[in-house]
This record gives C-alpha cells, structure tokens and sequence, in this order.
C-alpha cells in the first residue's frame, strides 16, 4: 500500500469561482421585485440576479474558508455573501486534478487514506467535484426570462445549462449513455437540442467540473467539526463547506 510523504504545496490567497442563480425561475422573480420584498430567499437562491456575487467571482480573505465553517454564512450572511462567496457556496468553483498520478493514487485508496492531500490534489479523481451544470455568460437569467430558452435552444442549453434547467438538480448526467454517445456523434445535440441535451448533458458537452457541497446538511455538518472529525467524507461529500473549494488551484500541474 502507498504512503505519501507531506508535500509543501502552493494554495491561492482566495478562490475564484462563477455565481449562478440556483432556479432557473430567477430572471422573473427579480423582474417582479423579489430581491427587495424577499431578499433573505433571493440573496441565497438568485445570487446573480439580485448582485448578490458579480458573475466572476470570488473570495477577498483568506481566511473565508475558516469563516464558512464556523457558520459566519448563517448568522453574518450580508457580509459573507459578498466577501466569501465561494466559501459561502455562493459561486461554483471550477476544479481538475492537478497530479498525473490521481488515477493510481485512488486505486491504492489513498482517497480515504489521506484526504487532506487528495481532496486538494486529486478532487476530481476523489469525487470532491462532480460535473454539473454551471451558466456561462451573467446575460443568462434575463435571457431565461425573456424565453430564449425555447427559443434558441441550441445557444442556450449550452450557454446557460442551469438557467435553462437541462440539468436535473445539481448533477449533469446521461440518462441512457450508450444512447446519448449515439445521438452525439450523429449530430443530434445541435441538431435536436430540445430533445436531446436535457437527456445528454454530459454527452452535449454542456457539463462543467465544479466544486460544491451535495448534501443540505453539510453547513450544519461542518459548524459541528466533522470536518476534522470524519475528513475522507466530509471532503467528498462537503467540500465547500470545509474549505476545500476555496483552497482548489485552477493550474494545471499534470
């Protein structure tokens, strides 16, 4: 079995990241004044839509990460929200593995053995990011809400995939993979965009490698410390929440 020696290596002061509406009805609900009458819903559903986090976006401490876990997003979140949104789970960190060897490491279980290393070296090998669907222009709720979703669908399943709601939830996935790598290379994706990119998002090319907690009850999670209690988990399952998205380089060292 593999050991690893500690390595020294180099995080960035803050993480950067993309904020996206999280309901794909946010460009509405903000046309219809929500964000004043409701802001304590809109500010953590339609972060874009009601300036919540600029598009590109990302954390101005250092310190957001330690502030996230001892539960500052809750209970200070005019503040967080704005200075930590990564942190905050406000904006979704793009992520890749950063070691060539990630594959070999986590058939040695190395993902459970030392998750403090390969959370932040291998995240995408270690399940720490998953795909999922992720805006690509800040334009997106209000062309949603104009309804060129339906109307341009082949621009706008690609472009603004979680505006458009071509993802279930917070996964991109194939429903049938054989079948979608079937319509892909037959050009059905452009082609047949109403049809097929919500059955093959991952095949259409509309997925994005991101960073986010994928349990409701991670924030509660880690202002329990299970983060340093149960890390192989927490890190997998809770990786904004314990700072792992806000520690993610974007360079690619392979």
């Amino acid at each position: 079995m593999m050991r690893f020696v500690a390595l020294a290596i180099t995080l960035p002061l803050v993480a950067a990241g993309i904020c996206n509406d999280k309901s794909e009805s946010c460009g509405s609900w903000a046309a219809a004044g929500e964000c004043v009458t409701n802001p304590d819903f809109m500010s953590i559903t339609c972060p874009l839509s009601c300036g919540t986090c600029t598009f590109s976006c990302k954390d101005a401490d250092e310190s957001c990460g330690a502030w996230a876990q001892d539960g500052q997003c809750e209970s200070n979140p005019a503040y967080m929200f704005k200075e930590c949104p990564v942190s905050c789970g406000i904006c979704t960190s793009e992520c890749k593995d950063r070691k060539f060897q990630c594959e070999a490491w986590a058939i040695d279980n190395a993902c459970n053995e030392n998750p403090e290393f390969m959370s932040r070296e291998c995240p995408v090998t270690c399940g720490v990011c998953k795909k999922t669907c992720v805006d690509l222009e800040s334009d997106c709720p209000g062309w949603t809400h104009g309804g060129e979703c339906q109307k341009n669908p082949g621009f706008m399943y690609k472009t603004c995939p979680k505006s458009c709601g071509v993802c279930e939830g917070s996964a991109c996935a194939d429903k049938n993979r054989t079948q979608c790598h079937i319509w892909a290379d037959s050009g059905e994706c452009m082609h047949n965009p109403l049809a097929v990119m919500k059955e093959c998002p991952e095949s259409c090319g509309v997925c994005t490698t991101g960073c986010m907690d994928h349990d409701e009850g991670c924030k509660g999670w880690a202002f329990a410390k299970l983060c340093s209690e149960q890390p192989a988990f927490m890190n997998r399952v809770c990786p904004a929440s314990c700072g792992i998205c806000s520690e993610l380089d974007s360079k690619d060292e392979l």
